[in-house]
């Protein structure tokens, strides 16, 4: 195959591609959708579908696999394509979780084989240095056209810190450290002027001559996600956030949580921030076959070792010495099965109901996990966004 050679004359002399799309403007931000909806976790094995060793889920076994997933949720009309941080699986390789895909990598590579979609890199803020992330962000910008988002994270798992040859600050010091980092970034990403570098004399950060070229796509850089329900969290999502994950656990019981959290944007000026949960679809064409698959997926196929490791390790940080069977009956771990994910199980309109709630209450969008990401896809296509449509939540 003959590849046709460019010339000087094929790029417009004037043509500028930094800051040409306003973030605000982005589908993510400001589309036709009053509900948001976003693909969690595609980026390890076994996705954010659990902590199971269920069939169908994903393999991480090669590109494709991955890239027919991003390309279908594209084609659906979904929002974003968002993947966890995880540098460790819980326990070994052939587990779930046990391998995973950079994300800086993986969205570089998903934004060139994708058209509409905001493509996400997760970043954890001690393991990256901030002049590293702003360079691939506006990397990954320009190759997507302007549809990159940098999920933000300080991170809480301890022997991740220990493979990266650190010991994990505490949690608050994390956050502050996030500020500093972010500061960093944003100011890599601004335009300064006819100032092209920077010194930067921070707590944890010193800089001389700090410069970034180009610039995103994204005028005044990326979409910003960040989770985080602690006063720390919230104060991060503030001064730097577009989307705040909330913390909430039960459809049911979100409107008080969410409407506290909206008070709090609010006041901190940050009337704009959207409002996000976190939640695991498992859509059956019954609630018989929803619960019947719920119980093959958490009950039968469960990775009951890996949810308690991953539980032990977020309450105290060591996974040592822990005796599995004591676990198996604690709805606690089964919280951890499903990621901490809050469930919404059963047919499309019992899905459709979760969700209402869920935006009645104050939430304007989702990540979603799915155990089987190819058949969870066509169902949010064929039969969860039609619904959603003729609820008013998408257009």
């Amino acid at each position: 195959m003959t590849v046709p050679e460019l010339t000087q004359n094929d790029v417009p002399r004037e043509f500028v591609a930094d800051h040409t799309v306003e973030r605000s403007q982005r589908p993510i931000a400001d589309g036709p959708n009053a509900f948001k909806v976003a693909i969690f976790g595609a980026n390890v094995s076994t996705g954010q579908g659990g902590l199971t060793l269920a069939d169908n889920t994903i393999k991480l076994g090669n590109w494709t696999e991955i890239q027919k997933l991003a390309q279908k949720a594209d084609k659906y009309g979904v929002e974003g394509f968002i993947p966890i941080a995880r540098w460790t699986g819980l326990s070994g390789p052939e587990r779930p979780w046990g391998r995973q895909f950079e994300t800086f990598t993986w969205a570089a590579g998903l934004a060139a084989a994708t058209e509409n979609i905001q493509i996400f890199a997760t970043c954890h803020v001690p393991f990256i240095h901030p002049l590293m992330a702003a360079k691939m962000s506006a990397t990954v910008d320009h190759i997507s056209g302007g549809r990159m988002g940098l999920n933000a994270v300080a991170g809480y798992h301890q022997p991740e810190y220990r493979m990266f040859g650190a010991e994990i600050p505490g949690h608050d010091e994390r956050y502050k450290l996030a500020d500093e980092w972010m500061r960093i970034v944003e100011r890599l990403w601004a335009d300064e002027g006819e100032q092209f570098e920077f010194d930067f004399d921070g707590d944890y950060f010193k800089l001389e001559g700090a410069q970034a070229f180009p610039k995103p796509v994204q005028a005044p850089g990326p979409v910003v996600m960040s989770a985080g329900s602690s006063p720390a969290g919230q104060r991060f999502a503030f001064d730097h956030a577009n989307i705040l994950f909330a913390g909430i656990y039960d459809v049911d019981r979100a409107k008080p949580a969410v409407t506290q959290l909206r008070k709090n944007a609010d006041e901190a000026g940050r009337e704009d921030l959207a409002l996000w949960a976190g939640v695991h679809i498992v859509c059956k064409d019954t609630e018989k076959e929803a619960l019947d698959y719920v119980q093959y997926v958490v009950e039968e196929k469960g990775d009951w070792e890996s949810a308690a490791r991953y539980k032990q390790i977020i309450e105290s940080g060591d996974a040592r010495s822990i005796n599995f069977d004591e676990f198996k009956d604690d709805e606690s771990v089964k919280a951890f099965m499903r990621a901490g994910l809050v469930p919404l199980v059963g047919t499309p309109e019992m899905i459709v109901e979760g969700l209402q709630k869920l935006s009645d209450a104050g939430i304007s969008g989702i990540c979603t996990g799915l155990v089987d990401y190819n058949e969870g896809l066509d169902r949010l296509h064929e039969q969860i966004f039609p619904l959603m449509r003729s609820a008013g939540l998408r257009a």
